[in-house]
């Protein structure tokens, strides 16, 4: 049972680091290098780091555009609305959540709503707008920009589980025929079995843990 955990423990050490990374200088041109990233995070989550060790997320993509590095990321803009019943087409709540609803108007507005409060001929709400927010730098400025990819990390994590625990069925079915003694044909064959069943256990596993620990693609601007 311990060389399981220490097994467990080593795959998550390996997958953790786990990763390419992209350098200017493994392409051609910069050109190619900012073609590649553009189809690669236009519309893609992504991590930046600037040079200055400030860090942020770009939910909305980012873009190499006249040597700036354009990132895109939404936020939340909250502010009180109150309207009289007369003016309101529909109250649509979300669930059985009374707080929360899509409010439309007579005139064709509709405002996304929380905290909805209604009184004998008025409505009260915070309207909730989801908006678009433009960060540029110079390139200069950028050290990296990266995603983590999930599916890309169920490959290295099924080959790392198929040696490990491969290795570690057969040490366990070696140790459990050696103290149980027996004929040596016997020995070998349950050898071979726990063998067999680390691979498919360490391949299923090495997926499991290769998927949740993800798969780092990096591109680097500046070292």
């Amino acid at each position: 049972m311990k060389n399981i955990f220490i097994v467990f423990a080593l795959l998550f050490v390996f997958l953790t680091g786990c990763s390419s990374t992209y350098k200017v200088t493994y392409f051609p041109t910069k050109e190619k290098f900012y073609e590649e990233f553009n189809d690669t995070f236009k519309d893609r989550e992504a991590k930046v780091i600037l040079t200055n060790d400030s860090c942020f997320t770009a939910d909305k993509g980012v873009v190499v555009k006249n040597n700036l590095v354009v990132c895109y990321s939404t936020f939340e803009n909250k502010r009180p609305q109150k309207f009289i019943l007369f003016d309101l087409s529909a109250i649509n709540f979300a669930g059985n959540n009374n707080q929360s609803a899509k409010i439309i108007l007579k005139n064709g507005e509709e405002f996304n709503a929380e905290n909805v409060l209604t009184t004998r001929d008025s409505i009260n709400f915070t309207e909730v707008r989801r908006l678009l927010k433009i960060d540029s730098f110079p390139i200069d400025k950028v050290r990296t920009v990266s995603y983590t990819s999930r599916w890309k990390g169920i490959f290295p994590g099924m080959k790392i589980g198929f040696a490990s625990l491969g290795i570690l069925g057969y040490l366990i079915g070696k140790n459990i025929t050696e103290q149980a003694g027996g004929h040596p044909e016997n020995r070998e064959s349950q050898e071979l079995g726990g063998f067999v069943l680390g691979i498919m256990t360490g391949s299923i596993t090495g997926s499991i843990v290769g998927y949740i620990v993800g798969y780092d693609v990096q591109y680097q601007f500046n070292p």
